[in-house]
This record gives C-alpha cells, sequence and structure tokens, in this order.
C-alpha cells in the first residue's frame, strides 16, 4: 500500500497516496502552486477559472513537448538513414 502524504494547494488540503517520497510529492505541489501563481498573475478569477486556465496551459506546454519530442525522434531516423546510406556509398566506392 502506498504511503499517504498530506499537502496543501490553495488553502486546502489534500491527503494524497503515492508510490513517490514526500520530497518529490512536495516538488510537485511546488510546481502546481507555481503555475497556479503565474496564471493568477496575469488576471483576477475565482478558484475553479484559475484551476481550469492553469490545467490548459499545462496541457498545452506538455502537447508542445510530445510533439517536438516526436519531431526530434523523426529527425534523428532521417539522420540515421542518411549516414547509413553515406556509409554504403562509402563502402561501394572504395572497391574502386
Amino acid at each position: 500500500m502506498n504511503p499517504t502524504v498530506q499537502i496543501k494547494i490553495l488553502g486546502r488540503d489534500y491527503n494524497l497516496r503515492s508510490q513517490g517520497s514526500e520530497s518529490q510529492v512536495q516538488e510537485i505541489v511546488e510546481f502546481v502552486e507555481m503555475k497556479l501563481a503565474e496564471t493568477a498573475s496575469a488576471r483576477s478569477v475565482d478558484t475553479r477559472d484559475l484551476t481550469v486556465l492553469t490545467l490548459l496551459n499545462l496541457a498545452g506546454q506538455y502537447l508542445q513537448l510530445l510533439n517536438q519530442e516526436n519531431q526530434d525522434e523523426q529527425q534523428d531516423l532521417r539522420l540515421q538513414q542518411l549516414i547509413e546510406s553515406l556509409e554504403r556509398a562509402v563502402a561501394d566506392d572504395s572497391g574502386c
């Protein structure tokens, strides 16, 4: 059974069960609070709207990272194919 960790976000207490250590959970809490504060600094909204806007921002950032990772993987694959083509071309010419 996972240990319970008590955290506080936006003034509310939560008891979480986590596979991570208490310090890992606290790092996540600090990150979430930082993102909430960033969103709040740009506008005056209630807690629910603040939470939704923050979640949308985080989801957008996450999807951008996934997209970038996919593009990087495709570029790596293209580079590997180019290297293999060059190696074959050099090997074919070395017999002359």
